[in-house]
């Protein structure tokens, strides 16, 4: 089976939550013997910032990709980026005709991006898959354009041949707008890419996408009131948000709230080197908020803390209690509440042993739930249906 993952929020092989989605797709579908390509549609290195992704073709962990456009890097211009997209779109097409694949999977979340994949599916006889990870913009578009939006993207997904969906909010949602078969793929994980270290540190350590101001407050806001009275307490933020001044804001909060020399703010780096410091923190911290967003996705860098072993701390949120439970495999507490996550990062410092058992039942549960293998062959036996 030849599959083709295609779309245009996502760079690859480095990345934040969308790569990582993407990557273990297309690890789970390898690991089930199909043969897989991925197509970046947008670039999404910027001009001026450090770069990630230099080449605009290769192969990362035996994953064939390339940047459609010939390039990773965005032009300068609205007109310049206009027209990267239109030869994106047409060398897209050119070569799936040559390439046959057998399904291709649209990981976009705008209009644009989802009918790209569409046409090529069409033009070539694939049947085409919508990987459903958050809301789509379609839905919750904001504005007076919102409800054109809506009833043109729920026109194009109508035209899906089926939809993978994260979490159970998605599912029941999906369900509702469409009448596509549906597949629950949860958060995916290459258990053998985090080997459980030797090397305890014992710095907090958050890695994600900033572009989620009440997530990162909240984790400042915590963090400040655990550092109050514990001198050694230090914190690492791993992730940037290229669309906004995220690494000039978050270090002035950090300043106001007095724990500015306590809290290093890492950018965005490799994945390689976030598995590394993933691997040897003390605690994880995940304080996802109680917002539609968080409701409906499921943060696949939780797939890749548990895997660490290392004890995670983490808001109840959407499915997360479907698969881990309080003081057993995860420190689970209330979304919202500043004060109860404040205290589970205290007694995951202040009792070693304890959090280190409470962090290898978490790996445990990556193993049981989000392993790549366990879904490969399910992934290709519901796209074996759909042709």
């Amino acid at each position: 089976m030849r599959v083709w993952i295609i779309g245009d929020n996502f760079g690859f092989p480095n990345g934040s939550g969308a790569t990582a989605r993407v990557h273990g797709i297309a690890r789970a579908l390898q690991s089930a013997g199909a043969a897989v390509r991925i197509v970046c549609m947008t670039p999404t290195e910027l001009v001026g910032r450090r770069s990630l992704n230099a080449d605009a073709a290769g192969v990362h962990d035996g994953i064939p990709f390339e940047y459609a456009c010939g390039t990773t890097t965005l032009p300068v211009g609205v007109l310049a980026r206009r027209s990267l997209r239109v030869r994106s779109a047409l060398r897209t097409w050119w070569s799936a005709r040559r390439a046959r694949p057998d399904v291709v999977i649209a990981t976009a979340q705008t209009l644009s991006g989802l009918l790209v994949p569409l046409l090529v599916a069409r033009a070539v006889g694939a049947a085409c898959v919508l990987d459903a990870c958050e809301l789509p913009s379609g839905f919750v578009t904001e504005g007076p354009r919102r409800e054109a939006h809506r009833r043109i993207y729920a026109r194009l997904a109508r035209r899906l041949d089926g939809i993978l969906v994260v979490s159970s909010f998605l599912e029941h949602y999906f369900a509702e707008h469409t009448r596509a078969p549906l597949l629950r793929i949860p958060i995916l994980v290459e258990m053998s890419r985090f080997p459980v270290s030797a090397s305890r540190g014992r710095q907090i350590v958050y890695a994600g996408n900033l572009a989620h101001p009440e997530e990162i407050t909240s984790l400042l806001q915590s963090f400040a009131a655990v550092a109050r009275d514990d001198a050694d307490a230090r914190l690492q933020v791993i992730g940037d948000d290229p669309s906004s001044n995220a690494l000039l804001r978050y270090p002035a909060l950090a300043v106001q709230l007095g724990v500015g020399d306590r809290v290093e703010f890492c950018g965005a780096i490799d994945r390689e080197t976030v598995t590394q410091r993933i691997g040897s923190a003390g605690v994880l911290a995940l304080p996802r908020p109680a917002t539609p967003w968080a409701e409906a996705g499921l943060s696949t860098k939780l797939a890749e803390y548990l895997a660490t072993a290392r004890p995670v701390v983490v808001t109840a949120v959407g499915d997360i209690p479907l698969y881990l439970e309080d003081r057993v495999n995860a420190f689970l507490v209330a979304p919202g509440d500043a004060d109860a996550f404040v205290a589970a990062l205290r007694d995951a410092r202040a009792d070693p042993a304890r959090a280190e058992a409470v962090g290898k039942r978490g790996r445990d549960a990556a193993e049981r739930h989000f392993e790549v293998a366990v879904h490969g062959p399910r992934l290709v036996a519901f796209f074996a249906a759909l042709r």
